[in-house]
C-alpha cells in the first residue's frame, strides 16, 4: 500500500539456488562470464566439449549481425563435472562457478521435449530467464541442424529468451490463425515467404476460406533461400534470416508469446530497452568476435568454518545453536574425503582446526570436539577471513574454488577493509547473519564471490540456523523443518513423507533448549518404532540425530516430540533425505526472489517445482517469511497463469509479498507438498527454437526428419510428497507508512474474449487490492478497432458498461458479458479488448493483456448445396485465386523494395555481414 510518489526502496540480497545464475558482464561489446556446465550424469565425452566451442564461436558471430554490431561473446567458461577424469594440464578449477548457478546447462532430456532445446523463463516481458538446456545428444548430432537450423543460430534465439526476456513468435498450438475472410501463418514477419504444406502436399492445406480451417498436420515450410531477414525468434533455419522482427515488420496480428507477454511490441523493440542497449547506440566494428574459452573442472571441496565468538554470541542460545548447526554441518552434511577447517574470531582469530581431510567419523569427532565453547571479546570479521584463507592454502597453497562459511551476529565497521582480499581469493564466501544485529555489509561478501546467503533470527522454533547449514549442500534434500514451545507434558506431533525419488541416508535431527532431553519417537509407514534409545545424542550440543539405514519405507512417517522437562523449552525436528537413486529424478524446489526496478517496489517470490524437468502441476505451496521481528508472514503461492505468475500449469508458482513488519533482514522459505491429491507432473511451458518440418528449394519440397517423438504431452501422477526449501535472505531497508497505500492491484494477464451469437464473453482473474491481495474497487473495460490503440491510449477507447460487476476476491474468476453494437457487426471485423483495475484509493492496475474477437458471419452461398453451382465457383475461385496470387507477388516485390530502402532497420554492408557470418553467397 502506497502511492507513486513515496519511493519505497528495498535493498535484497537473494539466495537463488538454481535460479540465480552466474554474473554476466558486458565490457566493451563482449559478454564474460558466461557459464556453460555439464551435469555429472553426462558420460565423459571430450568431443562434447569442442562441439560446445564450435557453437559458441558460430554464436557469437550471429550474435554480432543480429545485434547490428553491438555486442558478441568476449569470454565463456566450460565447466566439467568431478565425474569426469582429472586433467590438471588441460582443466582449470573451478573457483566460484558451480553447475546449480550456471547459465547454459548441457544435461538428459526433458522427458516431454527430448532433444529440443529450450530457456526456461518465467518473469515476463524484458525479464532475464533463468537457464538454457541443451542436450548432449542435439549437441553432437548433426541430423538435428536441419530441423532447428545453424546451432550458433539456436544459440542466439536461445540467448535472447535468457538474456532479454523476448519471446518466441511461433505457435505450436496454434499455428494458423483468422485474419477476414482468410486463414494466416502464425510468423513473423508476415512476409517470410513459403508454402503450408501437408507432408509433401501443398495444394490441400487452404487458408482462403474462412470456413475451412487447414487440415491436421497443415505446417509452414518456409523458403530456405529468400530475402527476407527476420526473424529469429520465428526460425533460425532460414538463411537468409539473421535479425529480430522490428517495429516496421513485426506481426502484431500473430497469437503467439511476444505479442500476449509484450504487449505487441516487436522483439527488436524489447531487446532496445533492454540494459544491455539502453544507452547506447554503436554499431562500429569489434574485429574478432571469436570467444575466448577456458575449460574448468570441479574439484573435491575445501571450506573453512568462520564462526563468530565474540560476547554478543554468549546471549539469546546463540553460542549453542552455532554448535547444533555445526554439529550438523560436520556429521551429517560435509562431503566425505573433503577438507574443513575451524576458524574462530572476536577481536583476533584464532584457529581451532587446521585444515583436516574428512575420512570417517573419527575424523568428523576430532573436528566437532574443537568447535568453540565459550564466547567473550569485540568483533573483527576480516581477521577470522584473512586467517581462513591462510588455512585453505595448505592443501595445494591456493584458495581458488575453496569456500568459507562465515557466521557472525556483530557489527563491525571496518570488514570492508578485506573485500578487495576475500575478491581477488577465488574463495566462495556464504555468509549467515545471526540476530538482527549482523553487520550490514555482511552479504556483500557473498555478493562478490557468488556465495549464498542467510539469515537466522533469534526465534528458536524457526530453524533459520539448521535450515542454512543444510542448503550449503546440494545433496542434502530437506523434507520437513518445525518447531515450537511446548509445555511440560505437551508434545511436538506431525507427520511427514518419503517418496520413492528420495529415501537414502534419511536424517531426523531433533534440537531441544535445556539440558533435559525430550522423548523422542519416529514411526514408520508399517509401524514400527524409532525410540529415543536409537538416536545419537551430542556429548556438547542439545541435539539428536538418527539415519535410517539404507533406503527409508516409502510412505507416511509420524513423529512425537515430548517435552520432559519441568518448564516450557522449544524443541524442534528436521528431516532430510538424499536421492534414492531411482531412475526418476525427486521432486526438486528451487527458490527465486525478485523486486521491481520501479514504484512500487514490490517484491515477488517465485518456486520452481519440478521431478525429470517437468513441472509438478496441482501442488501445495507457501512461503514463510520471517522479518526482523520475528514475526511470521505466510504467502500462499499459486500456478494459475494470474497476477504474479506468467503461465498456468508451468511448475512455477508465484506471488507478491506485500505486507512488511519494520526494517531489516527478511528470512523465508518456502513449504511444498502434496497430500491425498490428484498431483501431475506435465510438459508445461518453456521458450524454445521451433523444430520446422521442412523447407523449400526452388519450388521443391525437402522434408526433415520426423520430430523424435518422446512422449505424449500428458499429465504424470507424481506421489505424495512434502518439501522445504530455504529461499535465503532479503533486506528491507524502508517499509510504507502503515495508513498510506502504496501498492495498486496487480495487471489482469488472463483477459480472454469469446463471441456467442454477437454476445461477446469477457473472463478473466481477479486482482486484488494490494497486487494479488483483497478485492478491487471497480473495474474498467475498454474496446477499439485497433489494439495498439488500446495499448498506448486506453482511456480514449471506448468505455464498456460495467456497473453489473460487483469485483470478487483475487484468485477468483470474473466474467462479463455484453451484446455488440449494430455497427459492430460488420463481416470480417476485429474488436480488441483490455481491462484496468482500480482500488478504493484510485490506485490503478497497468492495461491487461488485450484480447480480441473476430466477427465473422459465412455466406449463404458457401452452404450451397448445389454440386454444378460449387463446382463453377470453384472454377472461378481458382481464377481469381491466381490472379490474386500474381497481383499479391507484384505488390510485395515492390512492397520489399520500398521496404528495404524505407525501413527504419539500419542497412548493413552486406558482404560484411557475410564475412561475419562466414556464409558464401549462393552461385
Amino acid at each position: 500500500m502506497g502511492t507513486n510518489n513515496y519511493l519505497v526502496v528495498f535493498s535484497l540480497f537473494l539466495l537463488l539456488p538454481h535460479l540465480t545464475s552466474s554474473k554476466i558482464e558486458l565490457v566493451d561489446k563482449g559478454y564474460r562470464n558466461l557459464v556453460i556446465a555439464i551435469h555429472k550424469a553426462v558420460p565423459e565425452n571430450p568431443q562434447l566439449i569442442e562441439k560446445i566451442k564450435e557453437m559458441l564461436k558460430e554464436a557469437s558471430n550471429y550474435l554480432y549481425v543480429a545485434t547490428k554490431f553491438r555486442v558478441f561473446f568476449k569470454d565463456v567458461k566450460i565447466l566439467l563435472p568431478d565425474t569426469w577424469t582429472t586433467k590438471p594440464d588441460l582443466y582449470r578449477k573451478a573457483t566460484t562457478e558451480t553447475y546449480s548457478r550456471a547459465n547454459i546447462i548441457i544435461a538428459g532430456q526433458k522427458i516431454t521435449k527430448g532433444d529440443e532445446p529450450y530457456t526456461l523463463q518465467y518473469g515476463g516481458c524484458g525479464k532475464e530467464g533463468q537457464y538454457i538446456h541443451f542436450t548432449p545428444n542435439y549437441l553432437m548430432n548433426d541430423t538435428f541442424i536441419k530441423g532447428y537450423g545453424p546451432r550458433g543460430k539456436v544459440f542466439v534465439h536461445e540467448w535472447a529468451h535468457l538474456r532479454w526476456g523476448v519471446f518466441d513468435e511461433y505457435n505450436y498450438k496454434q499455428p494458423f490463425y483468422r485474419e477476414g475472410e482468410h486463414y494466416r501463418v502464425t510468423k513473423c514477419p508476415k512476409d517470410l515467404l513459403g508454402k503450408v504444406c501437408l507432408g509433401n502436399d501443398c495444394s490441400i492445406c487452404n487458408l482462403e476460406n474462412a470456413n475451412d480451417p487447414p487440415k491436421e498436420g497443415c505446417a509452414f515450410l518456409p523458403e530456405k533461400y529468400q530475402e527476407t531477414n527476420a526473424s529469429i525468434m520465428y526460425t533460425p533455419l532460414v538463411k537468409s534470416v539473421n535479425y529480430f522482427c522490428d517495429k516496421s515488420n513485426h506481426n502484431q496480428d500473430a497469437p503467439n508469446d511476444q505479442n500476449k507477454f509484450c504487449k505487441l511490441k516487436s522483439t527488436w523493440e524489447v531487446i532496445l530497452e533492454s540494459g544491455d542497449f539502453r544507452n547506447t547506440n554503436t554499431t562500429t566494428d569489434s574485429g574478432s568476435v571469436e570467444p575466448q574459452f577456458t575449460v574448468m573442472q570441479e574439484r573435491k571441496t575445501a571450506l573453512c568454518l568462520v564462526l563468530d565468538v565474540s560476547g554478543s554470541m554468549s546471549g539469546s542460545g546463540r553460542l549453542e545453536r552455532l554448535q547444533q548447526s555445526s554439529t550438523l554441518f560436520i556429521e551429517k552434511i560435509a562431503k566425505e574425503e573433503s577438507f574443513i577447517g575451524i576458524v574462530t574470531f572476536n577481536n583476533a582469530a584464532d584457529v581451532k582446526k587446521g585444515l583436516t581431510y574428512v575420512s570417517g567419523d573419527d575424523v568428523r569427532k576430532t573436528l566437532v570436539n574443537a568447535l568453540p565453547t565459550t564466547a567473550g571479546g569485540g568483533t573483527n570479521i576480516c581477521s577470522g577471513l584473512q586467517e581462513a584463507l591462510q588455512v585453505l592454502r595448505n592443501d595445494d597453497a591456493s584458495t581458488e574454488g575453496d569456500e568459507i562459511v562465515l557466521l557472525t551476529d556483530g557489527e563491525d565497521s571496518g570488514i570492508s577493509n578485506c573485500f578487495e582480499v576475500v575478491r581477488t581469493s577465488g574463495t566462495k564466501v556464504h555468509t549467515i547473519a545471526l540476530g538482527p544485529s549482523a553487520a550490514k555489509e555482511l552479504e556483500m561478501l557473498s555478493e562478490m564471490t557468488d556465495g549464498k546467503k542467510y539469515y537466522a533470527s533469534d526465534n528458536f522454533n524457526s530453524n533459520g540456523l539448521l535450515e542454512a547449514f543444510m542448503e550449503l549442500s546440494e545433496e542434502q534434500i530437506q523434507l520437513e523443518s518445525t518447531g515450537g514451545t511446548q509445555k511440560p507434558g505437551g508434545s511436538l506431533v506431525g507427520d511427514t513423507y518419503i517418496d520413492s525419488g528420495v529415501g537414502f541416508n534419511t536424517n531426523f535431527l531433533v534440537t531441544w533448549q535445556t539440558n533435559v532431553k525430550p522423548d523422542i519417537s519416529i514411526s514408520d509407514p508399517d509401524g514400527n518404532k524409532y525410540l529415543t534409545k536409537d538416536f545419537k545424542l551430542e556429548e556438547k550440543a542439545t541435539v539428536g540425530t538418527l539415519i535410517i539405514p539404507g533406503k527409508a519405507k516409502t510412505g507416511k512417517w509420524s513423529y512425537r516430540i515430548e517435552n520432559t522437562a519441568h518448564q516450557p523449552q522449544s524443541m524442534t525436528i528436521s528431516i532430510t533425505s538424499q536421492p534414492s537413486g531411482a531412475q526418476s529424478e525427486p521432486v526438486i524446489v528451487k527458490t527465486n526472489l525478485q523486486q521491481t526496478n520501479e514504484p512500487p517496489y514490490t517484491v515477488v517470490i517465485y518456486v520452481e517445482v519440478f521431478k525429470n524437468f517437468m513441472p509438478v502441476r496441482h501442488a501445495n505451496v507457501t512461503a514463510i517469511i520471517e522479518t526482523a521481528n520475528t514475526k511470521i508472514i505466510p504467502v500462499i503461492l499459486k500456478d494459475n497463469g494470474a497476477a504474479a505468475d506468467l503461465v498456468k500449469d508451468d511448475g512455477i508458482y508465484s506471488s507478491f509479498m506485500t505486507d512488511y513488519d519494520g526494517t531489516g533482514r527478511y528470512n523465508f522459505k518456502v513449504q511444498v507438498s502434496k497430500l491425498h491429491t490428484e498431483t501431475k507432473a506435465a510438459a508445461g511451458h518453456t521458450s524454445g527454437a521451433m523444430y520446422v518440418q521442412g523447407y523449400l528449394e526452388n519450388g521443391t519440397v525437402h522434408l526433415n526428419p520426423p520430430k523424435p517423438v518422446v512422449v505424449d504431452d500428458e499429465d504424470f501422477p507424481v506421489e505424495d510428497f512434502v518439501r522445504t526449501k530455504s529461499g535465503g535472505t532479503f533486506m528491507v531497508k524502508v517499509v510504507p507508512p502503515a495508513n498510506q497505500d502504496v501498492f495498486p492491484p496487480c495487471q489482469i494477464t488472463d483477459l480472454s474474449a469469446e463471441l456467442l451469437n454477437n454476445t461477446v464473453i469477457l473472463a478473466w482473474t481477479a486482482p486484488g487490492d494490494d497486487m494479488d491481495k483483497g478485492t478491487v474497487a471497480e473495474y474498467e473495460i475498454r474496446k477499439s478497432k485497433q489494439a495498439v490503440h488500446l495499448r498506448d491510449n486506453f482511456h480514449n477507447a471506448t468505455q464498456i458498461n460495467t456497473s453489473s460487476i460487483i469485483p470478487l476476491a483475487a484468485g477468483s474468476r470474473e466474467q462479463l458479458l455484453f451484446d455488440l453494437e449494430e455497427e459492430e457487426k460488420v463481416n470480417n471485423s476485429v474488436i480488441f479488448f483490455a481491462v484496468v483495475s482500480r482500488d478504493e484509493s484510485l490506485l490503478s492496475s497497468d492495461v491487461s493483456n488485450i484480447a480480441q474477437v473476430v466477427i465473422y458471419h459465412p455466406s449463404p452461398k458457401s452452404r450451397d448445396p448445389d454440386t454444378s453451382n460449387q463446382n463453377r465457383k470453384l472454377t472461378v475461385g481458382l481464377a481469381v485465386s491466381l490472379v490474386t496470387i500474381i497481383l499479391c507477388s507484384v505488390l510485395g516485390l515492390i512492397a520489399l523494395i520500398i521496404n528495404k530502402r524505407n525501413s527504419g532497420m539500419m542497412v548493413l554492408d552486406e558482404e560484411h555481414v557475410r564475412k561475419k557470418l562466414n556464409i558464401v553467397a549462393e552461385a
